[in-house]
């Protein structure tokens, strides 16, 4: 039988998350247990000069019910197209199985999301390295990646419309 793998936006440390597999991440300019809420609360702003940064977020593989063999070579990507309009950005990279904390100043060593393609994903296990197997059932799998939405003085006002991040894998 296939894996199930959901996505978990992670809350509190690299194990504790909250299912968004089919649902929505929402960036906020706030940083709490509660903040993987999607609603209207706590918004991000377009700045009357420079560029303002919302607090990362960071998701991660669970493993829900196992595969036959294994799950390996696991991979993030997007569309290569954002959305988003002018002024503002999205910001990933793979930190990793270790945590760290919260912030919201500009992240250090990521890219472009959109330049993550099916072409050329960011690597999703580049740490905690696959295969995963069916011992690994009900955990977390692979390594965190972490997001930030940059806003711009030049971006406009108003709802962004949803893009997509996509999880793949291979399995036997």
């Amino acid at each position: 039988m296939a894996a199930t793998i959901q996505i978990h936006e992670l809350t509190t440390d690299a194990n504790t998350g909250v299912d968004k597999t089919s649902s929505t991440v929402r960036f906020k300019a706030v940083a709490s247990t509660s903040s993987t809420a999607v609603d209207a609360n706590d918004p991000l702003v377009v700045p009357g000069a420079g560029t303002d940064y919302s607090y990362v977020k960071k998701l991660r593989a669970y493993m829900e019910a196992p595969p036959n063999t294994n799950i390996s070579n696991m991979r993030w990507y997007s569309d290569g197209t954002s959305g988003f309009g002018t002024g503002v950005g999205c910001t990933a990279k793979n930190i990793g199985t270790t945590f760290g904390t919260h912030y919201d100043t500009a992240m250090s060593g990521g890219s472009d999301l959109f330049g993550y393609t099916s072409g050329s994903p960011l690597n999703g296990d580049g740490t905690d390295t696959g295969p995963f197997v069916p011992a690994d059932d009900n955990s977390y799998i692979g390594d965190i990646i972490e997001l930030q939405i940059s806003v711009a003085s030049t971006a406009s006002n108003g709802a962004l419309s949803a893009e997509t991040l996509t999880l793949a894998w291979d399995e036997i």
